[in-house]
């Protein structure tokens, strides 16, 4: 577990109990039986990560993290905007198969790594470089700048891509030898993609941060419209109740005067208030059932979304939910008291420039072919023994959970 786990499960709740909806509004997205896709959101989501304490990958749920570096890699170091450079399926809905008769197959239109190695910066000595370059010159030779910032959402190139950018911007700041990101996302599907923007982008940071001579500092991540899609809202709950399960045994299965002695008087007292919580409405509270009608709701195709919101906001297991949260986010002492590892990213310590890392996934064979308008890729995808990354104390195969079924997502 990580203060990561709770920022994210505190994101969950903001939504699930404070997020408008816009149900009675015309929406863009749709699933995959053509439903309009409505979301509960909510303006201005921000969260602050201290990369020196800790690197901010959730464990609640089972996550690619290989798969995660990969895709920032392909994006940020190859500045690719076509599949095949790509070790994993994540962007073939979104890549020409042949459609689009200006654009290469496999391309995602002039999206992401295009925009980044566009050599459209101009030196002072007249030659032209792209906008990671400039990152990286600026951030080595000229730690003062404050105008190192990379930009993504091109206004005059939007129709030449596939998706418009969701994580568009990133401003770059140097205090007293860390190395400090600031990351613009004008959308976030917080089921889908909750874990993958914040692990991508620390590992960014990290690898940044390293070859530039820097420690790692702070991630600070800002979200516009931070949104729960409605056929995500059962299972957002059930994740939120699969951890406040996971607390509520292991707290009455440790000793609690042990606990108490590893802790601070702050955590203490937060610790207290976890317990309390628990205890005041324990003939109320049954996590287990929730968990079960969450999945029950979640398999209904008849599912009125918006009345089962209303029903979950009133629960008991919500209230205690939201002050368990608040206090295991304040104090991530209690985290550890209970036995759990803080996650570490480790990085091959030789690599000094930032074309040098090797991807954590490879790919046996490229070959690659459109056959009925879906992608054939040739070859296993595999864990890359040469791979620049791991990380250590991660375990969200004990702690997390995964559903029976792919999270289903719009388009």
């Amino acid at each position: 577990m990580s203060k990561a786990d709770y920022q994210l499960l505190n994101n969950y709740l903001r939504i699930l109990t404070e997020g408008e909806n816009d149900f009675d509004l015309k929406v863009r997205p749709k699933w995959q039986d053509n439903t309009p896709a409505h979301t509960i959101r909510v303006f201005g989501a921000m969260n602050r990560y201290d990369l020196q304490d800790e690197f901010p990958i959730s464990g609640v749920r089972k996550f690619a993290w290989r798969a995660c570096i990969d895709e920032i890699l392909w994006i940020w170091q190859k500045k690719s905007n076509n599949v095949r450079d790509l070790n994993a399926k994540i962007w073939d809905q979104w890549a020409n198969k042949g459609e689009h008769s200006e654009q290469e197959i496999g391309s995602i239109g002039k999206a992401y790594g295009y925009q980044l190695g566009k050599k459209c910066i101009k030196t002072k000595d007249g030659n032209f470089i792209d906008q990671v370059d400039y990152m990286l010159q600026e951030i080595k030779n000229n730690p003062a700048n404050r105008r190192i910032i990379t930009e993504i959402f091109n206004h005059a190139e939007l129709h030449e891509m596939n998706l418009a950018p969701c994580v568009h911007q990133t401003t770059w700041n140097i205090n007293n030898g860390k190395l400090n990101l600031f990351l613009n996302q004008r959308s976030h599907d917080t089921l889908s993609a909750g874990v993958w923007n914040v692990v991508q982008y620390a590992a960014l940071l990290s690898m940044v941060a390293q070859v530039c001579g820097l420690k790692a500092g702070e991630l600070v991540h800002m979200v516009v419209d931070s949104h729960c899609y409605d056929r995500h809202i059962p299972m957002e709950f059930e994740i939120i109740l699969h951890r406040c399960s996971l607390i509520q045994k292991m707290l009455f299965e440790n000793n609690l005067n042990n606990i108490l002695n590893n802790l601070d008087d702050d955590a203490t007292k937060n610790f207290l208030e976890v317990i309390s919580a628990l205890k005041n409405n324990s003939d109320k509270l049954d996590f287990d059932k929730e968990i079960s009608k969450a999945r029950a709701v979640a398999a209904d195709k008849n599912t009125n979304y918006l009345n089962y919101l209303n029903y979950i906001r009133l629960t008991p297991e919500m209230s205690a939910s939201k002050t368990l949260i608040k206090a295991m986010l304040s104090s991530p002492e209690i985290d550890k008291a209970l036995g759990f590892s803080t996650p570490k990213l480790v990085m091959d310590k030789n690599v000094t420039n930032f074309y040098d890392f090797i991807s954590p996934r490879m790919r046996t064979e490229t070959g690659f072919r459109v056959e009925n308008g879906e992608f054939v890729r040739e070859g296993k995808f595999s864990n890359n023994p040469n791979s620049s990354f791991d990380i250590v104390d991660y375990h969200p195969e004990i702690e997390g959970m995964e559903f029976d079924k792919p999270v289903p997502v719009a388009e």
